[in-house]
């Protein structure tokens, strides 16, 4: 039986570059760092280590042109979710640091939210559950 979601890949273009950007400008801290044939880098929140987001350059030498082609053209054009205490804080916060924003803190019903970009172009819904 399936029991939780435990790494989710976001691709991007240059490692070390995506690295700085979640540790910098999203406070994200390295949890796994192995080297080898494929380097296996792993960031996470600070505060929710349960799903740690792989950092992945696809390597053609180790998957094959035809995926690591694949996988590539789809840097920018993700979409994930982050659960915050507070949308505007987090926001302003973000702003501050220099990420950009997609779109302004809107509130429903049900939430608030949203939407940042990594510097690929991947977004992020940064949501703050209701009351």
């Amino acid at each position: 039986m399936i029991k939780r979601l435990s790494i989710v890949p976001v691709v991007v273009k240059d490692l070390d570059e995506a690295f700085k950007f979640y540790t910098e400008k999203l406070g994200f801290e390295k949890v796994t760092d192995v080297k080898g044939p494929i380097h296996f880098l792993t960031v996470a929140p600070k505060e929710g280590k349960d799903t740690e987001i792989l950092l992945q350059v696809p390597d053609p030498k180790v998957m094959g042109e035809e995926m690591a082609a694949d996988l590539m053209s789809q840097v920018g054009k993700n979409s994930y979710i982050f659960i915050v205490d507070n949308c505007e804080s987090t926001v302003e916060e973000l702003r501050k640091k220099g990420v950009k924003i997609l779109m302004e803190p809107q509130t429903q019903p049900y939430r608030t939210q949203a939407i940042i970009a990594d510097l690929y172009g991947n977004s992020f819904i940064i949501r703050e559950p209701p009351k």
